[in-house]
């Protein structure tokens, strides 16, 4: 009988999240990056800024956690991959979690994409996550390969992946087409084959 009520504080907490990601973008869109404040997109929501900083860090947080909150559950489907995958099979697998949630939200994913070239702040918290992203993906993949936890090859797969998915992430901006995330990630793996044999 306790499962229940933390189940439905966890997705209300999560609704709360989601509703503060979707005023910071509309907001952002409205008035621009720098004159959107914790307050104002704390207002929009009908909470409080403190509610808003107990959610969130930093509006750039608000803005990039959609994306950033991928990496976990990334790292648990490459673990879970079949182990005949290559580690590049494996990881390209298991970044369709990503794929999905970009196909699926493209408008979000423009405006990421666009504030990441145009605003500092938020292209350094970005690269701050990726390198989270990078730590939990390659302690997956240094289990499934049965290395150590802290393996540089692991950490660098890991880390050339992600400049694979960012390098389709741009290209999918540059065409304004997030539909193509898919084949533009396969494009990208394909040239990441000679590292990974």
């Amino acid at each position: 009988m306790e499962e229940a009520p933390r189940g439905v504080r966890a997705r209300m907490r999560e609704a709360i999240r989601a509703e503060l990601t979707a005023a910071a973008m509309r907001s952002i869109d409205e008035v621009g990056f720098a004159a959107t404040t914790a307050g104002a997109i704390a207002a929009a929501v009908g909470v409080s800024e403190r509610t808003f900083f107990r959610y969130f860090p930093t509006k750039e947080d608000a803005v990039l956690q959609p994306i950033e909150a991928l990496g976990l559950p990334i790292a648990e489907e490459l673990r879970r991959r079949p182990a005949r995958e290559t580690a590049l099979e494996a990881l390209r697998a298991a970044f369709e979690l990503a794929v999905a949630a970009v196909v699926a939200e493209p408008g979000a994913m423009a405006t990421v994409m666009r504030l990441n070239r145009s605003e500092p702040a938020l292209r350094r918290r970005h690269l701050q996550q990726q390198d989270v992203w990078t730590a939990a993906l390659a302690e997956a993949l240094a289990e499934r390969l049965g290395q150590a936890p802290d393996s540089p090859a692991a950490r660098m797969q890991c880390g050339a992946m992600l400049l694979a998915w960012e390098k389709a992430l741009v290209s999918c901006y540059e065409r304004e087409d997030f539909g193509r995330a898919g084949a533009e990630l396969d494009a990208a793996v394909a040239e990441l084959r000679g590292f990974f044999t």
